[in-house]
């Protein structure tokens, strides 16, 4: 066990350290710093040079680290609680180790226009220091007990994939709407929602921001590679982003539609071609048509939903005749698209509802050849 910063308080071990659908706005998050996303990167904290490089700390620069960053968040960016604020700068200390935030990243790099980090002077951190009342070597200590610092430690890329996952999906870190989103997706990777440790609130926006998009998303793909994130997480690894579900969502159910209907293709014939050359273009760059594709380096593609609405209104209508509560159609980017065609969509979605009554038709697949 090794002291760190003074007052003979170990915080954290060597060991410690080496632990293991869109809203319909068309409109992406804007990008700023607001404050209370910002990382202090106290003075002889050491931190990467490029992203994704493991940043060797000592017991004694990550604790400083986390007292600095609690601190600042309880004087200058309204944290009251105290064990939360700890909590939210051991998360951003993990960050720091794993080269996901950094000083030396130069923004411009990223295709952001902001910087989230605040590397301090001597003189400043030790007047963070000085703050009586907010966060001491002993006070954090006496937060960040054993199992606790390993919970922050084990479950840190999962959080990490569930911010990356959200962000990509719904195109913003995080508003209230996407509480039950976040709940529902931990729950899945079989977590317990107090294993979060942290409002989801908090850890997207307190705890993450500062890591720019690509970074982030850097971060998912090579959790989910090198087998790292939980399978829950992999599997929505390919989620459409949020500004270009529609054209995904209508391509899997035209492709469902034709499996029972393949002459409705004739009367779809130029939407059909449009939806392709549409797919090709979004599938140049994972980030193409997202709300926000600036962000990557990508290109913001237009999508003309009224060529798309004959196609979506008639996925609507079948699903609608043929079964009750499908997901699919539950899809607000169909709805959407589907509404700007809903005669044609009626008309042939029930012509393929009748299908289901017609002998000839359904026999043949129900009944089992001798």
């Amino acid at each position: 066990m090794v002291d760190f910063v003074h007052a003979n308080a170990t915080l954290i071990t060597v060991e410690d350290l080496n632990g293991d659908h869109f809203l319909g706005t068309q409109e992406g998050e804007t990008l700023t710093n607001l404050g209370h996303h910002t990382f202090y990167f106290p003075h002889g904290v050491p931190s990467a040079a490029n992203p994704h490089e493991n940043v060797e700390m000592t017991s004694a620069q990550a604790g400083n680290f986390v007292c600095v960053n609690a601190t600042q968040l309880m004087a200058l960016h309204g944290i009251a609680d105290r064990a939360v604020a700890v909590k939210i700068a051991f998360c951003r200390m993990l960050a720091v180790k794993h080269g996901l935030v950094s000083p030396a990243f130069v923004a411009a790099n990223f295709f952001v226009k902001y910087q989230e980090t605040t590397v301090l002077t001597e003189a400043q951190t030790l007047a963070v220091h000085g703050l009586g009342g907010f966060v001491t070597p002993v006070q954090a200590k006496a937060i960040l007990l054993p199992d606790l610092v390993k919970s922050l430690t084990k479950l840190f890329t999962d959080r990490v994939c569930m911010v990356a996952f959200v962000f990509r999906a719904r195109g913003h870190h995080y508003t209230q709407n996407y509480q039950e989103l976040y709940e529902r997706v931990w729950e899945k990777c079989r977590y317990k929602p107090a294993e979060a440790q942290l409002p989801w609130e908090m850890i997207a926006v307190h705890c993450f921001h500062a890591i720019y998009p690509v970074i982030l998303d850097q971060f998912w793909a090579n959790s989910v590679t090198n087998f790292r994130a939980n399978g829950a997480l992999c599997k929505r690894f390919d989620v459409a982003p949020a500004g270009a579900a529609g054209p995904f969502v209508i391509n899997q159910g035209l492709r469902d539609l034709l499996m029972v209907a393949p002459g409705i293709e004739a009367r779809l014939e130029e939407a059909i071609e449009y939806l392709d050359r549409l797919l090709v273009e979004l599938r140049e760059h994972r980030f193409n048509g997202s709300v926000n594709s600036v962000y990557y380096g990508a290109r913001k593609v237009v999508i003309d939903e009224k060529a798309l609405g004959a196609i979506a209104a008639t996925i609507k209508a079948a699903v609608d005749n043929l079964t009750e509560n499908a997901p699919i159609g539950a899809s607000p980017a169909l709805k959407r698209i589907a509404n700007n065609a809903p005669i044609t969509g009626a008309v042939l979605g029930r012509a393929i509802g009748n299908i289901a009554n017609r002998p000839e038709v359904v026999d043949p697949l129900m009944i089992k050849k001798d």
